[in-house]
């Protein structure tokens, strides 16, 4: 049996956790390769124009692998931990696969975390008993590799790398979705034009475990977004121990819940007394714009630095 991955969305965080288990429930897995021009099209034709730019992507992924395995995983992912939620559109996703590919609909299943637990083997476990993979099969526990496809990606490009002492290079805090950060086709291959302004990269991911929660613990109502907390805590640390001299953060166009959490974070920066840059992309985003918009931004930082 072969079980396909699509590579978006939150394949960035949990992907090796996927992978790992249906290998050693036994089945060949097989993961979509990495998001070109080709996939954001084909996903932006069977897609409607409202959704946004990860969904379609997504959508593409969902059609390459789907003529490569005999079944598609469809990442039902309603919460991840307790008290926040994910997406909206994650929380209909399978809907939005449905009616989107209908074509499809025999070749999907789902993995849903987050209506009754938020135990990921747990549900792994499930739909592979719904697959008719016999219980002696399933392994007991998850073996998964801890380290993130996320990371994997950075490294992949050259990071994480030492940063240099006080004086060298700038430092770079990357805010946004790890869908959004690590896909190196929806950000047009932001970490290749900034490797090429000689600065250090440092993303919501590499923020060491004890981080966690300190803050978005400090705002004055919960926050209720999985995604806009890992970035809060994210940002806590930049600010702190890393002393970061600027960030960039990345979105989605139309994002409903990052439209909230883009200005929130927009406004502690500048709290800080350090610039952002917000860089907003959909699929007829150009590189050339970018690339000026990334330039002016360090060259700004470092004459900053030098008159300050």
């Amino acid at each position: 049996m072969k079980v396909g991955i699509p590579r978006a969305l939150l394949y960035y965080w949990y992907g090796f956790t996927w992978r790992t288990f249906w290998e050693e429930a036994g089945t060949e897995v097989v993961v979509s390769a990495p998001t070109e021009r080709s996939t954001v099209t084909v996903g932006s034709k069977a897609s409607v124009d409202e959704l946004c730019l990860p969904i379609k992507i997504f959508l593409g992924h969902v059609r390459q692998v789907a003529h490569q395995a005999d079944w598609v995983m469809i990442p039902h992912l309603i919460k991840v931990e307790a008290g926040a939620y994910l997406c909206p559109k994650f929380i209909g996703l399978p809907d939005i696969v449905a009616h989107a590919c209908p074509d499809l609909r025999d070749k999907c299943f789902t993995v849903t975390v987050g209506r009754n637990h938020l135990d990921m083997f747990q549900s792994l476990k499930r739909s592979a008993l719904r697959l008719g993979i016999p219980e002696r099969q399933i392994p007991r526990e998850l073996k998964a590799n801890n380290r993130l496809p996320a990371l994997y990606e950075l490294a992949k490009a050259g990071y994480p790398r030492q940063p240099e002492a006080e004086g060298g290079r700038l430092r770079i805090g990357i805010l946004g979705h790890p869908y959004c950060i690590y896909d190196r086709c929806f950000n047009l291959d932001i970490f290749d034009k900034l490797n090429g302004l000689d600065v250090d990269i440092f993303t919501p991911e590499m923020m060491p475990e004890h981080m966690a929660g300190l803050g978005s613990g400090q705002l004055n109502k919960e926050l209720f977004w999985t995604l806009g907390r890992s970035q809060f805590d994210a940002l806590e640390w930049m600010l702190g121990k890393l002393k970061v001299d600027g960030f960039i953060h990345l979105s989605p166009f139309a994002c409903g819940p990052e439209a909230m959490i883009g200005d929130m974070l927009e406004r502690r920066i500048r709290r800080a007394g350090l610039p952002i840059l917000k860089l907003f992309f959909e699929e007829h985003s150009g590189e050339a714009g970018m690339i000026t918009r990334l330039e002016a931004f360090i060259d700004l930082i470092r004459y900053r630095s030098r008159v300050c």
